[in-house]
């Protein structure tokens, strides 16, 4: 079953461009896996709670997936001082969209689904 990472850091003002390069290291790697469908990284725009300067949202093929490719490859973004990230797997529970909101099939951006349970 598929499932969703999300990934919440923490990154010093002064390291997010160092951050941002094994952000995309990491992405890579996990690319060329076969198990990572897709990644969103969002910044924090402060405004409101700006505890966490990034967001990672990951669709993988299964949360094992996302396991197994975490024990053959550590994110190196976790070896930078200051970076923490705290990141779980969550799998769709309710979906809400405002009425008559068309959601297009050719974005390339995820299209929900009722989920199921």
């Amino acid at each position: 079953m598929e499932a969703t990472l999300i990934n919440v850091f923490i990154v010093p003002a002064e390291r997010e461009a160092e951050f941002l390069e094994h952000w995309e290291r990491t992405s890579a790697i996990f690319r060329k896996g076969g198990a990572l469908l897709e990644a969103h990284l969002h910044r924090n725009t402060d405004a409101g709670d700006s505890t966490f300067r990034y967001i990672n949202i990951a669709r993988w093929t299964s949360g094992e997936a996302w396991r197994k490719a975490h024990q053959e490859h550590l994110p190196t973004e976790y070896d930078i001082p200051g970076v923490k990230g705290h990141p779980s797997i969550f799998e769709a529970q309710r979906h809400i969209y405002a009425e008559g909101a068309p959601v297009a099939a050719d974005t390339g951006h995820w299209i929900a689904t009722p989920a199921r349970g």
